[in-house]
């Protein structure tokens, strides 16, 4: 099956993105890669590992409750969202990205725990 590309402009540029997900034994492993338009090979690549539930899925794409740490209030999570998208083309942005080079986070949940979010809950 073809994943969807999606488009976000973050900024004055324009950007497309693609989530994919794979599940062996209970374990949901997401990606999403992010290229500036027109370089789709050139991405900045987030890696997740979470808990998979049989009949809904993985949490980071069905909506999840996760608290921010700060403020303690909950936000409904999911990698879907657009604006969840932007703060991760900021943060490969502002992590060594530029859209002309490669660049790959294995663990994403560290990088939602730096966003401030409190990852425990999707541990597996």
């Amino acid at each position: 099956m073809k994943k969807k590309t999606r488009e976000i402009h973050v900024g004055e540029n324009e950007y497309v993105y693609v989530i994919n997900q794979k599940y062996h034994q209970g374990v949901s492993e997401v990606s999403l890669s992010i290229s500036l338009k027109g370089l789709k090979n050139i991405t900045c690549s987030f890696r997740f590992c979470t808990w998979d539930d049989p009949i809904t899925g993985s949490p980071l794409l069905v909506g999840f409750p996760l608290k921010k740490i700060v403020s303690g209030t909950i936000e409904n999570f999911n990698l879907h969202y657009p604006g969840t998208v932007k703060h991760f083309v900021l943060y490969g942005l502002e992590n060594g990205w530029n859209g002309t080079n490669r660049i790959e986070f294995n663990d994403g949940l560290v990088i939602l725990r730096k966003l401030g979010y409190d990852v425990s809950p999707l541990k597996h």
